[in-house]
């Protein structure tokens, strides 16, 4: 996992966050590329992906309510991995 602290800058009205070249690349990005933004609140997290059709996954109900088992069991050291 690669970290770097970025700042929220104003854009108009809306907000934005640079992305350095080397998380672009590492990420398998570049400039133009749609992303796919999901917010977890929960988490004070988001997660970007890249948009687009191939990187489309269907993931069961049943793995979804896994997941919600996993996140209720764990979820104190799940919230104190995200402070780090």
């Amino acid at each position: 996992m690669i970290r770097r602290k970025q700042k929220i800058i104003k854009v108009g009205n809306s907000a934005a966050v640079i992305i350095p070249s080397f998380l672009l690349k590492e990420g398998g990005l570049k400039i133009g590329d749609e992303v796919i933004i999901e917010a977890r609140p929960k988490y004070q997290a988001f997660l970007l992906k890249k948009g687009g059709r191939k990187n489309k996954i269907n993931l069961s109900p049943e793995f979804f309510n896994w997941l919600e088992k996993i996140e209720k069991k764990y979820k104190k050291t799940i919230q104190e991995l995200a402070l780090k």
